[in-house]
């Protein structure tokens, strides 16, 4: 399923160094992996983060929200590998790895597309029947990367399209969201880093998105408040 927008944006010129970017985002990866987790009603702290990536155990949590943490981590890890091995490729192996990563021991079923019905909660919007999934997979993924004229786009239209089809039973925003980082970082566009301090904005303009399937409030909003360059 597809969406509208009618704006479209340009990519950085020159583009910064991909290995920049990489140890960069390796240096922020505390920040990066609250910010996700934070979306996802996750209750560590950013010290706690800190901490917990450093090796030292944060006790009062929940075994379930340690281990959401580790695997955040573990899919930003991966994505620095498939970039420095120039891995790139955008097809539905890279997905559902990102998915089996970030999803792991919280899904139904992680690493492959759902074979039931999901709902959005807080939305009038109801995704695609499973059994329609694979197909809008192979025919909409095509159009979407030969309609953006530039990388910041079809890096924000990947994300907002996994996030309104719903293609796994969890974890769609964020296997999506690594996917997105995967072409930003790799053609020197920056990292997309959802602040917790916005989520009350991000959800409002969801919502908005999902219910009218209308995509140039959310995309603005990504793009000026979300893609960070240096």
């Amino acid at each position: 399923m597809l969406f509208n927008r009618k704006k479209s944006y340009e990519d950085v010129v020159p583009a910064l160094d991909p290995k920049k970017l990489i140890m960069l985002a390796k240096k922020l990866l505390p920040d990066v992996v609250f910010n996700m987790a934070s979306l996802e009603g996750n209750p560590f702290t950013y010290p706690e983060v800190q901490t917990l990536l450093d090796g030292i155990t944060i006790g009062g949590h929940k075994v379930s929200d340690e281990q959401q943490i580790f695997n955040i981590r573990n899919s930003w890890n991966y994505l620095f590998d498939v970039i420095v091995k120039n891995e790139t490729s955008i097809d539905i192996s890279k997905f559902n790895k990102f998915n089996d990563i970030i999803a792991k021991d919280e899904a139904l079923i992680s690493g492959t597309f759902r074979n039931g019905q999901v709902r959005i909660a807080g939305t009038e919007f109801l995704p695609p029947r499973a059994e329609e999934l694979e197909c809008i997979f192979k025919k909409e993924l095509p159009e979407i990367i030969k309609r953006c004229k530039s990388k910041s786009d079809l890096a924000f239209e990947i994300f907002l399209w996994g996030a309104l089809n719903q293609f796994y039973y969890d974890g769609n925003k964020r296997t999506f969201r690594l996917v997105s980082n995967m072409i930003l970082i790799s053609n020197g566009q920056g990292i997309f880093n959802i602040k917790a301090k916005d989520k009350l904005q991000f959800n409002t303009l969801m919502v908005e998105f999902y219910n009218t399937r209308e995509a140039d409030n959310i995309f603005e909003f990504l793009y000026n408040s979300c893609l960070e360059r240096y």
